[in-house]
């Protein structure tokens, strides 16, 4: 059975522990703009991570299932090109990683985690 092997194993954790990473992040900005703290580095951060992490998890589910996963007998030739639009329709990664780093230099605090 396929799920029975290491790599598949591997797979699930990583996508797992990034899937939760993401959505911490995006609680962390929305609780940052509830209780009325600057939560633009927040909203940076989760621009191109959150993007980033849906490809790489759909990624993975392409590898899984071959070269089925490319065609549209799966939904996940559908959601692997809505992934990489997700990437660019907001502005591209670049400039979010770019504003985002700027602020950060600018005002360390920003960050508390850091």
């Amino acid at each position: 059975m396929l799920a029975e092997k290491g790599e598949i194993h591997r797979y699930i954790a990583e996508s797992a522990a990034e899937i939760h990473a993401a959505r911490l992040m995006t609680l962390d900005a929305a609780r940052a703009m509830d209780a009325g703290e600057d939560y633009r580095v927040r909203v940076g951060l989760i621009k191109f991570w959150g993007a980033r992490m849906l490809h790489d998890v759909i990624d993975r589910a392409i590898q899984v299932h071959g070269a089925l996963g490319l065609t549209a007998d799966t939904p996940l030739e559908r959601m692997y090109r809505q992934a990489r639009y997700a990437r660019v329709y907001d502005g591209p990664d670049e400039v979010h990683r770019m504003s985002t780093a700027r602020r950060l230099l600018r005002s360390p605090e920003a960050a508390p985690w850091l």
